[in-house]
């Protein structure tokens, strides 16, 4: 029995060439990622960067979303939000880590190709970064938690991470220290998000090389492997004026509902691999002394049937919202109030829902549920990593709040 008929979706929005591409990008992820994981384990030079040249290269997805006279795959439309989802709900299955890198691509690329007031001008010269012949990773630069409790700017209570000035042909990016969303030790280039003046912000893309951007040390962490994350300086980089990809807030809530949408498909996504860890897991084991299959007992099942239901609940909620993103004729622009908020309140409840089903499959996976030769345990670290990480716990509610009650001070 397929996934698709454990857990339906609805599946007229998905035309022949999105299930075609997902097939191939779940046939990658065994071939390439759960077939070699007993022997590489997490080890990026032999397992991960191999996985992601075939991903990103040979099948695609570093140019999926730029239109084919730049090189792209052609799937420069908002209907490719479907796509998108499918993709990296396989990409998630193999590995969240390389998912979430591939998150931070796709929203790039669609506010470089998709976006409603796109710049051609931006397209042209940000081409060149996704093009080549090398995996090109690239990372959002977004506002965070500060300390500054002066009257300077900022994006719904976070700083912004960078400011930007306009100069000879071009602008001048300051800030930081600030922390990327993802590989900011290897990034090629960074979507920074910056204020443009008075608060107005915009989205910049500042090579990796650029003069200038400083790199701290690559942090320890637990998760995320295929993420080599640091902290990034911005001391007066100079970009071209054709570096501006997106200006203004509509236009910044656009991207990140995107970005949203694509963060809540891997998380979908990596449920897939838990499912088929538990699936064998309460298919072998027996309960001592009774000789009754595991998942046969009672209270066994009523809670793996709850894990269930948040697993089916949480793939629902994330092609309704990549449904709603693929049809801005019918449901606005991404960037509109009541999208962009559905976006996050999209994402959170998935990753609220997929760490409840994890946190499930361990109570009932016991001691083994945390040993490595499972992967549960690598699938619950990396999921809470994105969960808590790609926005604020506190921010989200606030916008929610603000949208769905109609707050008038925060």
């Amino acid at each position: 029995m397929s996934y698709q008929e454990l857990f339906p979706i609805p599946v007229e929005w998905l035309e022949d060439a999105d299930r075609s591409m997902a097939e191939t990008v779940s046939a990658w992820g065994e071939q390439e990622v759960k077939a070699r994981r007993l022997e590489h384990k997490e080890d990026y030079d032999a397992l991960l960067l191999p996985a992601m040249k075939k991903l990103f290269l040979d099948i695609g997805l570093q140019t999926l979303l730029l239109p084919e006279e730049r090189g792209g795959g052609g799937m420069n439309s908002p209907e490719a939000a479907t796509t998108a989802t499918a993709v990296l709900e396989n990409v998630g299955a193999a590995d969240t880590g390389i998912g979430f890198v591939f998150a931070n691509s796709l929203a790039l690329q669609y506010a470089l190709a998709i976006a409603e007031k796109r710049s051609d001008e931006a397209l042209g010269s940000a081409a060149g970064v996704f093009t080549g012949d090398d995996v090109s990773l690239v990372s959002l630069v977004l506002p965070g938690y500060g300390t500054d409790t002066g009257d300077k700017p900022r994006y719904y209570g976070l700083d912004f991470p960078a400011t930007a000035r306009k100069a000879d042909g071009g602008w001048v990016v300051t800030g930081g220290p600030a922390r990327p969303q993802c590989c900011g030790a290897s990034a090629a280039a960074f979507a920074v998000v910056c204020d443009l003046g008075e608060g107005v912000p915009g989205v910049l893309l500042v090579p990796g090389d650029a003069k200038g951007v400083q790199r701290g040390p690559a942090f320890k962490k637990t998760g995320l492997a295929a993420s080599a994350n640091a902290d990034v300086t911005f001391d007066g980089v100079e970009v071209p004026s054709s570096a501006l990809v997106l200006e203004g807030m509509t236009a910044l809530r656009g991207m990140l509902s995107w970005y949203y949408m694509a963060c809540a498909a891997v998380c979908a996504g990596s449920l897939q691999s838990v499912h088929e860890i538990l699936q064998e897991w309460g298919d072998t084991r027996v309960i001592k002394g009774k000789g009754q299959i595991f998942k046969e007992n009672p209270l066994v099942a009523s809670l793996m049937g709850e894990i269930g239901g948040k697993m089916g609940t949480s793939r629902l909620l994330t092609y309704n919202l990549a449904r709603m993103l693929s049809k801005p004729d019918v449901y606005g622009n991404a960037g509109g109030g009541n999208l962009h908020v559905t976006a996050i309140s999209a994402f959170k409840q998935v990753g609220r829902l997929a760490m409840e089903a994890m946190d499930n499959t361990m109570e009932l996976m016991a001691s083994a549920g945390y040993a490595t030769e499972w992967n549960l345990e690598r699938y619950w670290r990396d999921v809470k990593t994105v969960e808590t990480y790609v926005v604020p716990e506190t921010v989200a509610e606030t916008c929610m709040a603000r949208q769905y009650f109609n707050l008038k001070q925060l």
